[in-house]
């Protein structure tokens, strides 16, 4: 199994349960032949351009890991499915499986030192 991740912008126009319906509906395509790591809700958010009339979309981040033959139904569902305004998946990288089990503020603390010697002038 392959590592993916899926962003996918529902109508925001709809109601929210039928947002979480939708997402619940994908979840479950996933973990039909896969395992979703982690999941990321965005929340609403102002589309850059409009898609299909709309200008607010939800946004949602799936990762998983799964088959390609799974990739590709749930992406035949969400293109027959009018509530989905678009979707976008990326084959992930495998080492990117440290970040799920870690916290991101403490790896990002660890990444970048402050030294405040650095920043002044002479």
């Amino acid at each position: 199994m392959r590592q993916y991740e899926t962003m996918v912008i529902i109508d925001a126009m709809i109601s929210d349960d039928a947002i979480n319906a939708e997402i619940e509906n994908i979840a479950a395509m996933i973990t039909n032949g896969g395992e979703i790591l982690r999941r990321d809700d965005w929340g609403k958010r102002k589309l850059a351009y409009s898609i299909k009339k709309r200008q607010h979309g939800f946004y949602v981040i799936f990762y998983y890991k799964a088959e390609a033959a799974v990739v590709a139904a749930m992406e035949a569902a969400l293109k027959l499915n009018e509530n989905v305004l678009r979707w976008m998946t990326l084959a992930d990288y495998p080492m990117s499986e440290i970040v799920y089990n870690q916290d991101m503020a403490q790896s990002t603390e660890e990444i970048i030192p402050v030294d405040a010697e650095e920043g002044e002038a002479e």
